[in-house]
């Protein structure tokens, strides 16, 4: 702790004023950096270089733009198209009166009606149009009214090659078609998406460009309906076609300027870096210093972490032995007491020795596992025995709470596996002891599944679910916090909230994730996977139990028998009760199967117990006939 204090006032009083260290470099003052002439060119050449760019990209700054609108439409020729003039019915009329408005009847009559307004753009009708190959995009807006739901764009293209080919006299139409909607249209389209139409292609497929659009000598622009125009009237109001070139944009002209500073800044760097470099090496001797008291500190966090370590260890076994000691004595007194009282004093004896052995335990293992000293010990095990063991144990707890309790071993999952039982033992009783914990009626289950195997491993998914009070989704995942605990102060009070916190980092320490998803009022579910490689079965110890599942069901009501032990076998009987020793009790009732057959259904329903560790209901039955023959 003195290395720590030490520390700490050094940089502490390092950032109020900073004290000389022996051996370092003095740090540079800022003063020596602050040159006026060299700021007086600095900002000269910012300037040349600011005027200079002004100059050079003054008509870049803003895109390429053409528009035609009702104040410029007025200098070219329009002029209004239907089918009519192919031998259809469609008639088309429009206003020459600067708006660009017009009309048209699309009639039956025709195989592909159609109907449309002009602009021609060469005035002259020389051949010379206008080039819009420099443009990338083009912006219609336009009103319009009518049946039909396709509109398309048409650019009358009249290159070199068709003006001077004899075959291909006609100006090559590429169009763009769009979508369009009654009432206001704005419509965005890329030039790049046109396409000549199919039937000038056809005609034309002599040329090597005729299904190539070209936009190098536009003469003509046309409106008009699309593919699959329908029948009826139509009316058109074109507010302007705006076209937009790739020219340099604004976003582009300041990210030139910001290299142009970029640049000028990396020269100052260059000039900075001279005198910083002598700055640098004074704190880099600065740091080391701080390094090794740094390295102090944890060569001192270490040295208490493992003094806390050794004490926990100490303190646990000097603790477990006398614990250990108390416990045997209070199952003696138990089994040999005279009376109700106790009996009933030994079992307290007992159950508070248990929870504080469970305490010492828990805190001894979080203690191990956080400072890095679990280790895992993998070794040859058998599942479904090491299953039932679990199962053993929990299912004398839930019938104590008169809870139903059922696991199952899928049959598929393999016998032997390399693992740490231990480990995978304790998160198994965690899991299922809370279960038992918090479910005060309806049943505890246990599921063990394969969910994929491979390569030598299998990958196994232990399935605990129980019908408890159930967690509130914001305490899912605090419950996983050292000490922290869900349900009411009842049922807290039997646990330390260390159960989840250790099994959740058993789990990841075996590979696995603890997971959780529960609904308050109906239940929980925990479950975790684990890949565990495959063990030899010559390896496995003799098989002891071969059962892939088994239950503990509620205790049922005791019923009325034919006939019942006579008053010694009911008193061994009532005095292995009193002891919990299921063992005995099974004897007796094979003895009493095997010679008082008139008692068989008695001697059954106590193997019937005794198989799911009852040990109450067998207390209540037999003290219940027992009390019956001393009335009569």
């Amino acid at each position: 702790m003195s290395n720590l204090q030490h520390w700490s006032d050094n940089r502490t009083a390092r950032t109020s004023t900073p004290a000389p260290v022996s051996g370092f470099v003095p740090a540079v003052a800022p003063s020596e950096f602050r040159s006026a002439p060299f700021r007086v060119e600095l900002v000269l050449f910012l300037l040349l270089v600011a005027t200079f760019a002004a100059v050079l990209f003054r008509g870049a700054i803003v895109d390429r733009r053409f528009t035609l609108d009702a104040d410029s439409v007025g200098q070219f020729v329009r002029y209004w198209f239907a089918d009519q003039s192919s031998g259809g019915k469609s008639t088309s009329s429009g206003n020459r009166a600067g708006q660009m408005e017009w009309s048209c009847d699309l009639r039956a009559g025709f195989a592909y009606p159609y109907c449309g307004s002009g602009i021609i753009l060469d005035g002259a009708r020389n051949g010379g149009g206008r080039d819009f190959s420099k443009f990338s995009k083009a912006i219609v807006d336009l009103d319009y009214r009518g049946p039909s739901r396709q509109l398309k764009i048409t650019f009358k293209n009249l290159s070199q090659v068709t003006a001077t080919t004899k075959s291909n006299a006609s100006a090559k139409p590429v169009f763009l078609q769009f979508p369009a909607v009654a009432g206001h249209n704005l419509i965005e389209l890329k030039l790049a998406d046109a396409a000549v139409e199919q039937w000038w292609a056809i005609l034309n497929r002599s040329a090597a460009d005729a299904a190539t659009p070209q936009f190098d000598n536009v003469v003509a622009i046309e409106v008009q309906t699309g593919e699959g125009a329908s029948l009826g009237h139509h009316n058109f109001r074109l507010r302007r076609i705006e076209f937009v070139g790739p020219a340099l944009s604004v976003e582009n002209w300041y990210l030139i300027l910001l290299g142009c500073w970029t640049g000028i800044a990396a020269l100052y760097l260059v000039y900075r870096v001279v005198g910083i470099k002598r700055v640098y090496v004074s704190r880099q001797q600065i740091l080391l210093a701080e390094g090794r008291l740094l390295e102090e500190a944890r060569d001192a966090a270490e040295s208490a972490s493992q003094a806390k370590s050794r004490f926990l260890a100490h303190m646990s076994h000097e603790l477990r032995t006398p614990l250990n000691a108390i416990l045997g004595y209070a199952q003696i007194l138990k089994a040999t007491g005279e009376t109700e009282r106790q009996r009933g004093a030994a079992r307290t004896i007992q159950q508070s020795g248990e929870h504080l052995l469970s305490l010492i335990t828990d805190i001894l293992d979080l203690s191990r596992i956080e400072a890095g000293k679990l280790d895992l010990a993998p070794r040859p095990v058998d599942l479904r025995q090491m299953i039932c063991g679990v199962a053993d144990m929990i299912a004398v707890r839930a019938q104590e709470k008169d809870v139903g309790f059922h696991w199952a071993v899928a049959s598929d999952v393999p016998r032997g596996i390399l693992a740490d039982d231990k480990c995978l033992r304790q998160v198994l009783i965690n899991l299922l002891g809370n279960a038992v914990k918090f479910t005060d009626r309806g049943e505890v289950r246990l599921q063990v599944g394969v969910l994929s195997t491979g390569g030598g491993e299998v990958q196994l998914r232990f399935d605990v679910r129980d019908t408890g009070v159930g967690i509130a989704t914001d305490k899912l995942q605090a419950i996983f916090e050292p000490f922290e605990q869900a349900g009411d102060l009842a049922q807290r009070a039997g646990g330390t909230g260390l159960g989840l916190s250790i099994s959740r980092r058993l789990a990841e320490a075996m590979g696995g994730s603890l997971q959780v998803e529960s609904t308050l009022g109906v239940g929980s579910r925990f479950w975790f996977d684990v890949a565990l490689p495959l063990a030899d079965s010559s390896a496995l110890p003799p098989a002891v139990v071969e059962a892939e599942s088994g239950s503990v069901a509620l205790r049922q009501p005791s019923g009325d028998f034919p006939a019942v032990p006579a008053g010694a076998s009911m008193d061994r009987l009532h005095d292995f009760a009193m002891a919990g020793n299921m063992r005995a009790i099974r004897g007796e009732a094979e003895r009493l199967i095997r010679d008082e057959p008139h008692v068989r259904a008695f001697a059954e329903a106590l193997l019937a117990l005794t198989r799911n560790y009852q040990s109450q209901a067998i207390l209540e039955l037999i003290e219940k006939h027992k009390s019956e023959r001393v009335a009569v």
